[in-house]
């Protein structure tokens, strides 16, 4: 069976030796303060892991809030944000698992179309006039599930409405540091005057997703009202893993780990876009200059339930391309939506999997 289901770092991606040997250093140092309750009272990390993580950002550490992996900051700044309700626009397609978060909090989700090089901002500036959101949510940088990445133009504009109509844009950046040609964008909250734009961020995808580290970057004021409210809820996440997580960043382990990542990944993605294109021709959604994800709109004659299971038939492991669409969008008339995850396969392994899904469609 070939999968092109999870986008999960391959194993290979994982510095664990390093990884471990640094977290034997930190319980040789700290283990008593380890083991024991971190501080009470809003407390929104562990200080070390705090400024190493705005050191990595370029901003000042009292903006950083520490989480249980990205996914718990999504749900502690919904319940923030959301009222029973209002609404929230994202990307269509967009991260399953955020709507999910959203609409448990009584959001009502709506999707705007993405196209080649980010959200629609045209079609987002009209619905916005009509109904302004609690928040927009965006992935701008090889986006999950698309690959797609917000150009200059859309992100300036997207800041100029929030800053207009006086809404919250939360930019998700999981695999930002991943780029692996040509030259990153800005930020949104690079781009942002008017403290609109809320950042969230992990280590899962340039360190380990083990160690369940997502943190938030935002105004200080919103930082200790999420502080106060996640200390309701688990108190804190691991001081274990923070100290690690600390440690890695201050000996500089993420950072030359991105730049292995880099080296790992680049041939993977070149390797991908051609198999897609010689086998399936042009229908890539986007061809990405980083990430995980290839994703293409696919001309079928059948339903998506049946050509998945066709696909399963013949060996390929594929994720249902719907679950990343919110009630109300659809990909184009008469294709699926397939995501294709390359990084965790060598070249021959990915090139094979499209060859059987070129079989089906012949």
């Amino acid at each position: 069976m070939i999968h092109f289901s999870r986008g999960i770092p391959p194993r290979e991606a994982i510095p664990t030796e390093a990884i471990t040997r640094l977290t034997r250093r930190v319980l040789d140092t700290e283990a008593d303060r380890l083991f024991q309750y971190p501080p009470i009272g809003k407390y929104a990390g562990d200080p070390d892991l705090r400024r190493e993580l705005a050191a990595f950002h370029g901003t000042e550490a009292e903006r950083i809030f520490v989480t249980n992996g990205s996914l718990q900051a999504l749900d502690l700044l919904a319940g923030h944000l959301v009222h029973p309700g209002d609404v929230v626009y994202v990307e269509a397609p967009t991260y399953d698992r955020a709507v999910q978060i959203f609409e448990r909090h009584g959001a009502k989700v709506v999707g705007v179309p993405l196209e080649h090089d980010g959200l629609d901002v045209a079609a987002l500036a009209q619905l916005v006039a009509a109904h302004v959101p609690a928040f927009v949510y965006t992935i701008p940088d090889f986006q999950n599930p698309s690959g797609v990445t917000m150009n200059d133009s859309k992100r300036r504009e997207l800041v100029r409405l929030a800053a207009e109509y006086e809404f919250t844009v939360i930019e998700d950046i999981p695999y930002r540091e991943l780029r692996y040609t040509g030259t990153a964008s800005a930020s949104l909250a690079e781009l942002d005057l008017d403290n609109r734009v809320v950042t969230v961020g992990s280590l899962s995808k340039v360190l380990s997703p083990g160690l369940r580290i997502g943190y938030v970057i935002a105004d200080p004021a919103l930082v200790t009202d999420l502080a106060g409210q996640a200390e309701g809820v688990y108190l804190s996440p691991s001081p274990l893993s923070q100290a690690i997580g600390a440690r890695c960043l201050a000996e500089g382990l993420v950072q030359s780990n991105v730049a292995d990542l880099r080296r790992l990944m680049a041939p993977r993605l070149s390797a991908a876009v051609d198999a897609v294109r010689e086998q399936l021709g042009e229908i890539l959604v986007a061809a990405p200059e980083g990430g995980y994800y290839l994703t293409v709109h696919l001309p079928v004659a059948n339903d998506e339930a049946t050509f998945l299971a066709d696909a399963r038939a013949v060996g390929v492991v594929l994720t249902r391309g719907s679950a990343f669409y919110p009630d109300g969008s659809m990909p184009p008339q008469g294709t699926i939506f397939l995501r294709l995850p390359f990084q965790a396969m060598e070249p021959e392994e990915f090139a094979a999997g499209i060859g059987r899904l070129a079989s089906l469609i012949a």
